[in-house]
């Protein structure tokens, strides 16, 4: 098991891919019961509002603030089961407020696992 993973190199490349299936307007939620939730948190209207406050969010992560596990845990969620899950935390200026995200890539395409209000 490579516990080096994901590199610094590999997490530039998925925070890319995130931004490029997001600019394509790839983007599913995993799980639509827990995502109502936070959106209510983020205080979105619609949750069609979300895919462009992940890309702008996007532009604030860097590989440094991830802050998932390593190897990634795998998703158990049935869309992306076995799908790496990428987590980052981080000070954003946009919402002014330490954040959390957590996304899974497949086929070219964002899968919104989580973003809330960091709890650390």
């Amino acid at each position: 098991m490579n516990y080096n993973r994901p590199s610094y190199r590999e997490l530039d490349k998925k925070i890319k891919a995130a931004k490029d299936a997001l600019i394509e307007r790839n983007g599913i939620f995993a799980n639509v019961n827990k995502v109502v939730g936070e959106l209510n948190e983020l205080e979105m209207e619609s949750s069609d509002l979300i895919w462009n406050l992940i890309l702008e969010l996007l532009d604030e992560i860097a590989p440094e603030k991830y802050a998932g596990k390593r190897p990634p845990d795998k998703s158990y969620e049935k869309k992306i089961e076995k799908s790496e899950l990428y987590a980052f935390c981080w000070n954003s200026k946009k919402l002014g407020k330490k954040m959390y995200i957590k996304f899974a890539l497949k086929e070219n395409t964002y899968y919104y696992v989580s973003l809330h209000k960091s709890k650390v």
